[in-house]
């Protein structure tokens, strides 16, 4: 009892650790991506933090699985290296003592990872494919950020805006590219102007005392004109039709009423990947079985191999039935049952 307790008080301690550390980067790495797409106009800055929470959300199982992996290697090298658990295979214990502490420890991560990869993962990419959906049909009037570039929705234009009031719907300085046709554009800047709608529900962009340059590139001839009064057409929103959503975004229950090979590989990453953590959390108990005398870097490089390896060979399988040259029931199990009978194996090697 006190050798069980003991592994799984260091184990749960450890896996709080790595979890930590991999979900920081984790977040680290979409908030950087996210605010490069905000910073160039594609991700409107009120999305910025919903993108973050279900771009996290969708990569949280495999990072759990990579926790669970690296905790317990940790945790059993550390054993080995202090010569702790010399003194528990000397009062009795075998190497196979340890994966009952280690079940215990695994099977309410493997729920989790299971939820994570079969329910959550599939949730949090839909919510990302309706939001940038949203943004697509949001019309130019309401993606008016003060201080920012924008595109137009059809591409032909970009504008600047200063200071716009959304009470009463005035701007300030407003700076406005149009590409024309020919390769003609024009610059058009104000000091002031207004947003309205007209009675078609057309949004118009009023602008006053300003002027326009219209010139060709390469060209040396241009047109300049100062105007009091000059209006601007915003593009509305367009009503698109409703695209399929990609095969990531689809629920797991919608996923097995299709018979298709690509419904059938996204299947085998969704259901494969909490077979693979349970190998790997197997495969860690005679991997750690280390010598003081070796190096620590090298074998946690080793052990960031194997991850590597079998995530790496879940996803050629996916491949393999997304071509049809495999189904669904003969690809989910073979890379577990590799890193399963891999951990017997060395088990026996090692008790001997």
């Amino acid at each position: 009892m006190l050798f069980q307790k003991s592994l799984l008080r260091e184990l749960r301690s450890a896996f709080g650790g790595v979890f930590a550390v991999l979900i920081t980067t984790l977040v680290t790495v979409v908030l950087i991506r996210t605010l490069g797409r905000a910073a160039a106009g594609r991700v409107d800055t009120d999305l910025v933090f919903p993108l973050i929470i279900f771009n996290t959300l969708n990569f949280m199982s495999a990072a759990l699985t990579l926790a669970i992996y690296v905790s317990i290697i940790l945790v059993l090298s550390r054993w080995w290296r202090d010569s702790e658990a010399v003194v528990w295979m000397t009062a009795g214990k075998s190497l196979s003592a340890f994966y009952r502490p280690i079940w215990r420890f695994l099977w309410p991560l493997l729920i989790l990872v299971t939820v994570m990869s079969v329910l959550i993962a599939p949730w949090s990419q839909e919510r990302i494919v309706a939001f940038e959906e949203e943004l697509r049909q949001r019309g130019d009037a309401s993606r008016v950020t003060p201080g920012q570039f924008r595109e137009s929705y059809t591409g032909s234009t970009v504008f600047f805006v200063e200071n716009p009031d959304a009470i009463n719907g005035s701007i300030g300085t407003v700076f406005v590219r149009t590409m024309q046709s020919a390769g003609a554009q024009s610059v058009v800047m104000s000091s002031t102007g207004s947003l309205t709608r007209d009675a078609e529900a057309q949004n118009w962009m009023i602008l006053e005392r300003g002027y326009r340059v219209d010139f060709t590139p390469g060209s040396l001839e241009s047109r300049f004109t100062k105007f009091d009064i000059y209006r601007i057409r915003v593009d509305n929103a367009v009503q698109a039709q409703k695209a399929d959503l990609p095969i990531k975004a689809i629920s797991s229950a919608a996923l097995f009423g299709r018979s298709d090979s690509v419904a059938s590989g996204e299947k085998v990453l969704r259901f494969g990947l909490p077979l693979v953590a349970f190998g790997l959390g197997l495969l860690a108990v005679p991997m750690s079985v280390v010598s003081n005398r070796s190096a620590r870097s090298i074998n946690l490089i080793f052990v960031l191999l194997i991850y590597l390896l079998s995530t790496n060979l879940l996803t050629s399988s996916a491949l393999i039935v997304n071509q049809g040259r495999l189904s669904f029931e003969m690809a989910v199990w073979p890379v577990s049952a590799v890193l399963v009978l891999a951990a017997l194996g060395l088990t026996w090697w090692r008790s001997r």
